[in-house]
Order: structure tokens, then C-alpha cells, then sequence
């Protein structure tokens, strides 16, 4: 019996060693949690700065975006400066053809003046030679006629008459002829007055048209710059993202390295249970042995308590064609630069739906009706600038935006391929282009299916 009691201590014992050896084993291959612990600190560290690069590039973006939209009025007051110049040169222009017309006028009445006296002239001349060559009527031979000298008086008299008629009837016209003279020149400075005019508002609206470029071109740098803002603070929230995901991978190592550390404790403090009953059962064992033998069935209940108390310990851990639906083509230019549907905004930056289609024309470049109809808009807006609105019947109505300047009204009847209107960038626009919408019973629809 006390053999196999030996063996048994013994086998305990070894099975203490080996748990402890397998725990260092296991601590040695594991990490730490301090060590995880440390790694989720600097990531939390990065993440942090990145949320304060992201934060700096968002205040810049909005900036940016106060810049655009500040651009934007600007760009707007300039437009409608251009519209309102080109009214006043356009009225200028009526008030010369009205002073052409004036002066032409004039000009008529006064070569009329001028013919009448030529011929009252002629025909006074014709009539003294007349008299003086034939001798059948003289200013002498109506005098000598005279029966009394009472007579001869009132002969005289008429004669007088006769001359002095002929003479201010000349010169009435001769004043006339000066009044209109005198008419047409003043006209005439009148309309150069005008033409002067002309000129500098003409000047005037070079200058605009030279700030409206200076504003598309800033304009697109800002759009640059917001399109590069907006991928740098999605790179950052990308960084962000996965340094967050490894955060939290971290911190999931972090909490089983934690678990199996607690495991780790929990079994070297049984298995050093088991050591020191093992080691009290072995003594108890010698000295059962040093005074007979009379403890044995004692020292098995230990070893049999030490072996239950071991095992205890254990534990797991886990062109201009007319299409079929009677339209043609707005204006001579056909390279699209934007179609109908989802788009980035140019302008916004927003991801949306794009209500129409650009259409990339140069400055100027003239409008036509896409078919025949009534103008129910001609007007200014913030987004489309000068723009234009036209009710085909049947359902469809297409927007013609970002004009220089429309020629039609509200209420006016146009026909398909009559001008309309310009190209130009006014309105909430990069550059100058057309952007034609299309509505079918109040619904927006694509242009292009229902074009040549």
C-alpha cells in the first residue's frame, strides 16, 4: 500500500509541473493585454489627429462653399448688369434708326425746298427774258400803256407787286430751307450724341463681360478646390473608418488576452493549491511511515482530496432634323457635357439628380425654339439666369437656361427654329453653355429621347 501511495503523490506532483510549465508555455506565445492595451492607445491617438485633419479640411471645404455661393450672387449682379447694358445699347440702337429716319426726312424736305426755289427761280428768269425777247410784254411797254398818270401810279404799283411777290416768296423758302437745315444738323448732333453713348455703354459692357470670365474662371478654381476638399475628408473618414475597425479588433484581443490572463491566474493559484497539498500530503506520508504506518487510510483521504482539489482547477476558454415628336435640335453645337440624371453637382457638390442636359455652346451662340409654342417664362433666376419656358401643347414644355439675354415675352406665340434667345453663363454656371429641360405632363424627361 505504501507503494502505491508514492506513486500516486508522485503522479500528482507531476501533473502540477506540467500545468505549470503548460501556463508559462501559453503566457510566453500569448500577448499581453498591456501590450494590446498600448497598441489601442496609439490608434486611438491616430485616430484623433485624422478626426482633427478631417475637421480642419471640413471648415475649409464650408469656406470654400461660402466663397462659391458668394461667387454665385456676384456672378448673378453681374449678369443682370450685362442684360441691363444690353437693353440700353439696344435702345440706343432704335433711338439712331429713329434719327436716321429723322434726318432722312429732313434731308427729303429740304432738297424739296431747295427744288421749288431752284424753279420759282427758273421760271422768274424765263419770264423776264421771255418779256424782254419778244417785246410783247415789258415792264416798259406796261408802262407806256398807261392812259393817265393815276394809271401809270397803279402800273408801277403792280409791278412792284409782281417783283416784290417774286421775291418773298423766294426768300420764305430760302427761311424754310434754313429751318430745316438748321433741323437736320441738330438732328444730325443729335445722333451722335447717341452714337457716343452707344459706344461707352458698349465699352461698359466689354468690361462686364470681362469680370463675368474672370468670375467663371475663379469659379472653377473653387470648384477644384471644393472637389479636392471633399476627397481629402472622405480620405480622412476612410483612415478614420479603419483605424476605428482596428480599434475595435484591438480592443477584442485586448478583452480575451484580459480573460485569458484571469484564466491563467485562476489555474496557477489551484495548481499551487494542489502543489502545497500534494507536498502536506507527502509529509504526512513520511511521517506516517517514521511512526508505523497507523495514518495511512488518513494520508489517502489527503492525497485523494488533493487529487479532487487539482482537477478542480481545470477549465476551457473560447443638326436640325425634326424628330417623330415634331423637335430639333436648341442651337448649332451637339457635344453634350452633361446628361440627363444622377450627377455631382459642379457647383453644390452634391450628389443629385440633374434635371436637364447641358449642352456645351459658345458665348452668343443663338437659340432656337425646339418646337412651336407659347413663352409662359421669360425671366431672371438664381439658378438658370436668364431663362426662357415654352408650352408646346400635347403635354410638353421645355427650359432653355443660363442665357446672355432672351428676345421673346411672356404670352408671345414662337415657331419651331426661331431665336429665342443666347448662350451665355449667367445664373448658377461655370462657363458658358445651354442647359435644355424637358417636362412631359409636368414630369421631368430625359431630351435626348424625344430629339433627332
Amino acid at each position: 500500500m505504501y507503494k502505491y501511495r508514492r506513486v500516486i503523490v508522485g503522479a500528482v506532483a507531476a501533473l502540477l509541473a506540467l500545468l505549470m510549465v503548460g501556463g508559462v508555455v501559453l503566457s510566453a506565445f500569448a500577448e499581453s493585454s498591456s501590450t494590446i492595451k498600448a497598441r489601442i492607445e496609439a490608434l486611438k491617438q491616430q485616430e484623433a489627429a485624422i478626426a482633427a485633419q478631417q475637421q480642419e479640411v471640413k471648415a475649409q471645404r464650408v469656406e470654400n462653399e461660402n466663397d462659391i455661393n458668394d461667387l454665385v450672387e456676384q456672378k448673378n449682379a453681374i449678369d443682370q448688369q450685362i442684360k441691363l447694358t444690353q437693353d440700353s445699347i439696344e435702345n440706343k440702337n432704335e433711338q439712331i434708326r429713329e434719327y436716321n429716319l429723322l434726318i432722312a426726312e429732313k434731308q427729303n424736305e429740304l432738297d424739296d425746298a431747295f427744288e421749288l426755289r431752284d424753279q420759282l427761280n427758273e421760271r422768274y428768269k424765263i419770264r423776264i427774258r421771255s418779256m424782254e425777247e419778244k417785246g410783247k410784254l415789258t415792264y416798259w411797254s406796261i408802262l407806256f400803256k398807261a392812259s393817265s398818270f393815276a394809271d401809270l401810279l397803279d402800273r408801277v404799283d403792280m409791278i412792284n407787286e409782281i417783283a416784290r411777290s417774286d421775291s418773298n416768296m423766294i426768300s420764305k423758302i430760302q427761311s424754310v430751307a434754313q429751318q430745316i437745315e438748321t433741323t437736320r444738323q441738330e438732328l444730325a448732333a443729335e445722333k451722335v450724341g447717341m452714337e457716343e453713348a452707344k459706344e461707352s455703354l458698349a465699352a461698359d459692357e466689354a468690361a462686364l463681360e470681362t469680370q463675368r470670365q474672370e468670375a467663371d474662371e475663379l469659379m472653377t478654381k473653387l470648384m477644384a478646390d471644393h472637389d479636392a476638399y471633399v476627397a481629402k475628408e472622405a480620405e480622412y473618414s476612410d483612415q478614420k473608418e479603419a483605424l476605428l475597425a482596428q480599434i475595435a479588433t484591438q480592443e477584442s484581443k485586448y478583452k480575451e488576452a484580459v480573460a485569458a490572463e484571469e484564466k491563467a491566474r485562476r489555474e496557477a493559484e489551484a495548481a499551487e493549491r494542489a502543489r502545497k497539498a500534494a507536498a502536506a500530503a507527502a509529509a504526512a506520508q513520511r511521517q506516517s511511515n517514521a511512526s508505523g504506518g497507523g495514518s495511512s487510510s488518513s494520508s489517502s483521504g489527503s492525497s485523494s482530496s488533493g487529487g479532487s482539489s487539482s482537477s478542480s482547477g481545470g477549465g476551457s476558454s473560447s443638326g436640325f432634323a425634326v424628330s417623330r415628336y415634331g423637335f430639333q435640335w436648341p442651337c448649332t453645337a451637339r457635344y453634350i457635357t452633361c446628361e440627363f440624371g444622377p450627377r455631382y453637382h459642379p457647383i453644390t457638390g452634391v450628389y443629385s439628380n440633374h434635371s436637364g442636359m447641358d449642352i456645351g455652346a459658345g458665348y452668343g451662340a443663338p437659340i432656337y425654339a425646339c418646337a412651336s409654342g407659347t413663352v409662359t417664362t421669360a425671366t431672371f433666376g438664381t439658378a438658370y439666369g436668364y431663362h426662357v419656358v415654352i408650352n408646346h401643347g400635347n403635354g410638353f414644355s421645355t427650359l432653355y437656361g443660363h442665357m446672355i439675354r432672351y428676345t421673346v415675352k411672356v404670352g408671345e406665340y414662337v415657331t419651331r427654329g426661331e431665336v429665342i434667345g443666347y448662350v451665355g453663363s449667367t445664373g448658377w454656371s461655370t462657363g458658358p453653355h445651354l442647359h435644355l429641360t424637358m417636362y412631359y405632363n409636368g414630369s421631368l424627361v430625359n431630351p435626348k429621347k424625344y430629339l433627332p
